[in-house]
């Protein structure tokens, strides 16, 4: 009987997490600060252009980035790829990355920011890559958001698709309450460098991170000097509707 329970206890863990009775924690090469990445291109690149998933809310795998990144990464000799399992996720494939979901609402606080910023110096310093240009999709770009005022320097351009640029105003925008521990990039504008570029793109449709969310960001940002600007496109919240505007910015960045 207690064997059964055991058993029990351990399958309703994993079904509570999402995670298949595959997934396994990353381990090298594809680890980077304990989080699990694709990655496309050559194996020394000038620059790293690196892709990050949304909140995936609706759970399964957060994989989606990977055919972008991929993509990306063909027939550019000088760039590489990587497509990053925020921590806590997992793809198809059992990979995973190690950390807490947030129970995919609450996602992009101080650890999770301070994690994925981490492995993204590690990738630099595998790839030697001079510069880093980075998209992310939602929560994805929330992270971002924040590592490109946070970090230094360490993003040299940055697209933020479908973004919660502000984190109370979205949050007010949904109807939803206080409590929240995900940080917000507008805060953290200042620390943004000037050379640092920022394309915000939001669809018209978009009913979550409404398009007020990324004009608001960008007009701080272009009244505290920085190079940013917005583009509202045709298209919703989810990835596939803002894809193209998005990886066509993230390809400008790209020289």
């Amino acid at each position: 009987m207690t064997r059964a329970i055991a058993r029990a206890a351990i399958g309703l863990v994993m079904m509570l997490t999402g995670m298949s009775g595959l997934a396994h924690a990353c381990s090298a090469p594809s680890c980077a600060n304990g989080l699990a990445y694709q990655a496309y291109g050559p194996a020394q690149a000038r620059t790293l252009a690196v892709f990050v998933h949304g909140d995936v809310s609706s759970g399964g795998p957060a994989d989606y980035m990977y055919r972008y990144a991929q993509s990306f990464a063909a027939g550019r000799r000088d760039v590489a790829a990587v497509a990053l399992l925020r921590p806590g996720y997992y793809d198809r494939v059992g990979n995973r990355s190690a950390g807490s979901d947030g129970g995919r609402r609450d996602t992009f606080d101080a650890g999770s920011i301070r994690t994925i910023a981490g492995a993204i110096r590690e990738l630099k310093a595998k790839y030697g890559a001079q510069r880093v240009i980075a998209l992310g999709h939602s929560g994805g770009a929330g992270v971002l958001g924040v590592i490109a005022g946070n970090s230094g320097g360490l993003l040299n351009g940055v697209v933020l698709a479908s973004c919660p640029c502000d984190v109370q105003a979205w949050r007010a925008s949904r109807g939803s309450g206080r409590g929240f521990s995900s940080l917000s990039p507008v805060d953290y504008i200042s620390g943004v460098p000037s050379s640092t570029a920022i394309v915000a793109v939001t669809g018209a449709g978009d009913t979550n991170t409404r398009p007020a969310l990324a004009e608001d960001y960008v007009a701080r940002a272009r009244a505290a000097g920085r190079n940013a600007r917005v583009e509202i496109v045709a298209g919703g919240h989810g990835f596939g509707s803002v894809a193209g505007p998005s990886v066509r910015a993230l390809t400008g960045m790209a020289r």
